[in-house]
Protein backbone atom coordinates (compact mmCIF):
# COMPACT_ATOMS: atom_id res chain seq x y z
CA UNK A 1 0.00 0.00 0.00
CA UNK A 2 1.55 3.32 -1.08
CA UNK A 3 1.80 5.41 2.47
CA UNK A 4 -0.28 8.67 1.83
CA UNK A 5 1.94 12.10 1.29
CA UNK A 6 3.42 13.91 3.76
CA UNK A 7 4.06 17.24 4.89
CA UNK A 8 6.48 19.23 7.91
CA UNK A 9 5.36 22.67 9.18
CA UNK A 10 7.71 24.69 11.04
CA UNK A 11 5.55 26.90 13.78
CA UNK A 12 2.68 25.05 12.78
CA UNK A 13 0.76 24.78 16.30
CA UNK A 14 -1.21 28.27 15.25
CA UNK A 15 -1.74 31.12 13.71
CA UNK A 16 -1.22 30.62 9.65
CA UNK A 17 1.14 27.32 10.04
CA UNK A 18 -1.94 25.68 11.76
CA UNK A 19 -4.17 26.45 9.32
CA UNK A 20 -1.83 24.98 6.68
CA UNK A 21 -1.53 22.61 8.96
CA UNK A 22 -5.53 21.49 9.19
CA UNK A 23 -6.12 22.29 5.11
CA UNK A 24 -3.28 18.96 4.03
CA UNK A 25 -4.69 17.27 6.95
CA UNK A 26 -8.23 17.23 5.70
CA UNK A 27 -6.74 15.90 2.32
CA UNK A 28 -5.42 12.79 4.15
CA UNK A 29 -1.83 14.05 4.51
CA UNK A 30 0.46 12.64 7.38
CA UNK A 31 1.30 16.02 8.95
CA UNK A 32 4.30 17.04 10.93
CA UNK A 33 4.13 19.90 12.80
CA UNK A 34 6.95 21.77 15.47
CA UNK A 35 6.60 24.59 17.70
CA UNK A 36 8.35 25.17 20.78
CA UNK A 37 5.35 25.30 23.00
CA UNK A 38 3.77 22.07 24.40
CA UNK A 39 0.48 23.60 25.36
CA UNK A 40 -0.12 24.41 22.18
CA UNK A 41 1.01 21.06 20.01
CA UNK A 42 -1.24 19.80 22.48
CA UNK A 43 -4.24 21.69 22.30
CA UNK A 44 -3.71 21.10 18.13
CA UNK A 45 -3.26 17.36 18.97
CA UNK A 46 -6.48 17.59 20.85
CA UNK A 47 -8.51 18.26 18.14
CA UNK A 48 -6.72 16.85 15.44
CA UNK A 49 -9.53 14.01 15.28
CA UNK A 50 -12.33 15.81 14.91
CA UNK A 51 -10.85 17.96 12.54
CA UNK A 52 -8.96 16.04 10.29
CA UNK A 53 -9.92 12.30 10.63
CA UNK A 54 -8.13 10.63 8.18
CA UNK A 55 -4.98 12.23 8.78
CA UNK A 56 -1.81 11.17 11.17
CA UNK A 57 -0.47 14.29 13.21
CA UNK A 58 2.87 13.49 14.39
CA UNK A 59 3.77 17.00 16.83
CA UNK A 60 7.73 17.77 18.17
CA UNK A 61 8.56 20.29 20.73
CA UNK A 62 11.81 21.85 19.92
CA UNK A 63 13.18 25.72 19.87
CA UNK A 64 13.72 25.90 16.08
CA UNK A 65 15.31 29.26 16.45
CA UNK A 66 18.19 27.03 17.55
CA UNK A 67 20.29 24.31 15.00
CA UNK A 68 20.05 21.82 17.70
CA UNK A 69 16.32 21.90 17.44
CA UNK A 70 15.86 21.58 13.91
CA UNK A 71 17.95 19.12 13.23
CA UNK A 72 16.34 16.76 16.54
CA UNK A 73 12.97 17.69 13.98
CA UNK A 74 14.49 16.56 11.25
CA UNK A 75 16.28 13.84 12.56
CA UNK A 76 12.49 13.05 13.97
CA UNK A 77 10.93 12.91 10.39
CA UNK A 78 13.45 11.04 9.07
CA UNK A 79 12.85 8.51 11.17
CA UNK A 80 9.38 8.02 10.43
CA UNK A 81 8.57 8.85 6.62
CA UNK A 82 11.14 7.89 3.60
CA UNK A 83 10.10 10.38 1.45
CA UNK A 84 8.72 14.37 2.08
CA UNK A 85 6.27 15.75 -0.39
CA UNK A 86 6.12 19.56 1.01
CA UNK A 87 8.21 21.40 3.41
CA UNK A 88 6.70 24.92 5.02
CA UNK A 89 8.95 27.24 6.23
CA UNK A 90 6.15 29.34 8.22
CA UNK A 91 7.99 29.93 11.72
CA UNK A 92 8.70 33.48 12.36
CA UNK A 93 9.30 36.12 14.93
CA UNK A 94 7.08 39.16 14.46
CA UNK A 95 7.60 42.27 16.80
CA UNK A 96 8.30 45.78 16.28
CA UNK A 97 11.87 46.49 16.31
CA UNK A 98 13.98 49.81 14.55
CA UNK A 99 17.47 48.72 12.86
CA UNK A 100 18.90 51.82 15.20
CA UNK A 101 16.90 51.71 18.18
CA UNK A 102 15.88 48.41 18.91
CA UNK A 103 17.27 46.41 21.65
CA UNK A 104 20.79 45.04 20.42
CA UNK A 105 19.47 40.78 20.52
CA UNK A 106 16.98 41.67 18.71
CA UNK A 107 18.30 41.32 15.25
CA UNK A 108 20.13 38.39 15.79
CA UNK A 109 17.01 36.53 17.44
CA UNK A 110 14.86 37.50 14.06
CA UNK A 111 17.54 35.86 11.88
CA UNK A 112 18.08 33.01 14.21
CA UNK A 113 14.17 32.37 13.62
CA UNK A 114 13.26 33.83 10.52
CA UNK A 115 16.20 32.83 8.13
CA UNK A 116 18.27 29.96 9.83
CA UNK A 117 15.77 27.79 10.71
CA UNK A 118 14.66 27.45 7.32
CA UNK A 119 18.32 27.17 5.79
CA UNK A 120 19.40 24.12 8.68
CA UNK A 121 15.87 22.15 8.08
CA UNK A 122 16.00 22.78 4.16
CA UNK A 123 19.85 21.24 4.13
CA UNK A 124 18.71 18.35 6.69
CA UNK A 125 15.85 17.14 4.96
CA UNK A 126 16.69 18.09 1.20
CA UNK A 127 16.81 14.05 1.01
CA UNK A 128 13.42 13.69 2.01
CA UNK A 129 12.21 16.18 -0.93
CA UNK A 130 14.27 14.85 -3.29
CA UNK A 131 12.50 11.16 -2.61
CA UNK A 132 9.24 12.71 -3.18
CA UNK A 133 9.62 13.07 -6.89
CA UNK A 134 8.35 16.01 -7.10
CA UNK A 135 8.66 17.22 -3.79
CA UNK A 136 7.73 20.78 -2.84
CA UNK A 137 9.31 23.73 -0.99
CA UNK A 138 7.43 26.75 0.08
CA UNK A 139 8.59 29.65 2.27
CA UNK A 140 6.39 31.84 4.35
CA UNK A 141 7.86 35.27 3.27
CA UNK A 142 6.18 39.08 3.48
CA UNK A 143 5.10 41.89 1.99
CA UNK A 144 7.04 43.84 4.73
CA UNK A 145 10.51 43.39 2.09
CA UNK A 146 8.31 45.64 -0.06
CA UNK A 147 6.26 47.49 2.54
CA UNK A 148 8.76 48.35 5.23
CA UNK A 149 6.43 49.56 7.57
CA UNK A 150 7.58 51.30 10.90
CA UNK A 151 8.14 50.64 13.31
CA UNK A 152 9.23 46.87 11.44
CA UNK A 153 12.40 47.47 10.29
CA UNK A 154 13.94 44.96 11.85
CA UNK A 155 11.36 42.25 10.85
CA UNK A 156 11.47 43.21 7.52
CA UNK A 157 15.06 42.95 7.09
CA UNK A 158 15.38 39.47 8.22
CA UNK A 159 12.00 38.38 5.78
CA UNK A 160 14.26 40.55 2.82
CA UNK A 161 16.88 38.43 3.92
CA UNK A 162 14.76 34.94 4.03
CA UNK A 163 13.35 35.73 0.54
CA UNK A 164 17.16 36.19 -0.84
CA UNK A 165 17.69 32.82 0.64
CA UNK A 166 15.19 31.19 -0.92
CA UNK A 167 15.86 32.50 -4.08
CA UNK A 168 19.28 31.07 -4.05
CA UNK A 169 18.06 27.87 -3.04
CA UNK A 170 15.75 28.13 -5.67
CA UNK A 171 18.95 28.58 -8.43
CA UNK A 172 20.49 25.67 -6.62
CA UNK A 173 17.54 23.12 -7.35
CA UNK A 174 16.52 24.28 -10.85
CA UNK A 175 16.53 21.53 -12.66
CA UNK A 176 15.34 19.09 -10.01
CA UNK A 177 12.71 17.33 -8.77
CA UNK A 178 12.43 19.99 -6.19
CA UNK A 179 9.61 23.03 -7.00
CA UNK A 180 10.22 26.38 -4.65
CA UNK A 181 7.90 28.24 -4.06
CA UNK A 182 7.61 31.98 -2.21
CA UNK A 183 4.19 32.48 -0.83
CA UNK A 184 4.21 36.77 0.51
CA UNK A 185 1.22 37.33 2.41
CA UNK A 186 -0.32 40.84 3.93
CA UNK A 187 -1.34 41.62 7.14
CA UNK A 188 -2.94 38.37 8.62
CA UNK A 189 -5.09 38.23 11.82
CA UNK A 190 -3.13 36.25 13.66
CA UNK A 191 -2.47 36.56 17.70
CA UNK A 192 0.40 38.95 16.73
CA UNK A 193 -2.27 41.25 16.51
CA UNK A 194 -2.99 40.83 20.14
CA UNK A 195 -3.84 44.12 22.06
CA UNK A 196 -3.67 45.99 18.95
CA UNK A 197 -6.12 47.97 17.82
CA UNK A 198 -7.07 46.69 13.94
CA UNK A 199 -10.24 46.32 11.73
CA UNK A 200 -10.08 42.63 11.00
CA UNK A 201 -11.68 43.09 7.80
CA UNK A 202 -8.00 44.82 6.58
CA UNK A 203 -6.46 41.67 6.85
CA UNK A 204 -6.35 38.32 5.71
CA UNK A 205 -7.28 35.24 7.47
CA UNK A 206 -5.14 32.40 8.41
CA UNK A 207 -7.59 30.81 6.37
CA UNK A 208 -7.34 32.10 3.21
CA UNK A 209 -3.15 32.22 3.33
CA UNK A 210 -3.00 28.25 4.11
CA UNK A 211 -5.68 27.77 1.08
CA UNK A 212 -3.31 29.72 -1.51
CA UNK A 213 -0.64 27.47 0.12
CA UNK A 214 -2.66 24.24 -0.53
CA UNK A 215 -3.42 25.58 -4.00
CA UNK A 216 0.48 26.22 -4.94
CA UNK A 217 1.29 22.84 -3.80
CA UNK A 218 -1.78 20.69 -6.09
CA UNK A 219 -0.86 22.96 -9.36
CA UNK A 220 0.92 21.68 -12.32
CA UNK A 221 2.24 24.81 -12.87
CA UNK A 222 5.49 26.01 -11.15
CA UNK A 223 4.38 29.49 -8.97
CA UNK A 224 8.36 31.18 -8.38
CA UNK A 225 6.50 33.80 -6.01
CA UNK A 226 2.92 34.87 -5.36
CA UNK A 227 1.91 38.02 -3.20
CA UNK A 228 -1.86 37.56 -1.04
CA UNK A 229 -2.72 40.86 -0.05
CA UNK A 230 -6.56 41.45 1.65
CA UNK A 231 -8.93 43.32 -0.67
CA UNK A 232 -10.09 46.88 1.35
CA UNK A 233 -13.63 47.36 -0.19
CA UNK A 234 -14.20 50.75 -1.30
CA UNK A 235 -10.22 51.22 -1.90
CA UNK A 236 -7.77 50.55 -5.34
CA UNK A 237 -5.28 49.16 -2.45
CA UNK A 238 -4.86 45.70 -1.50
Amino acid sequence: MTPPPAIAISGGSRGIGRAIAEVFGQQGYTVFVAARTPAQLQALAAGWPATCPTSRLVTFCADLATEAGCLAWAAHIDSQVSSLQVLVHNLGQFAPGDLLTGPPPQLAHFFATNVFSAHYLTQALLGRLREARPGHLVTIGSVATTDWPAPLHAYALSKYALEAWHRGVRKELAGTAVKTTLVRPGATLTSSWDGIAVDPATLLTPERVAQVVAQVVAATEDFEEITVRPLVAGSDKH
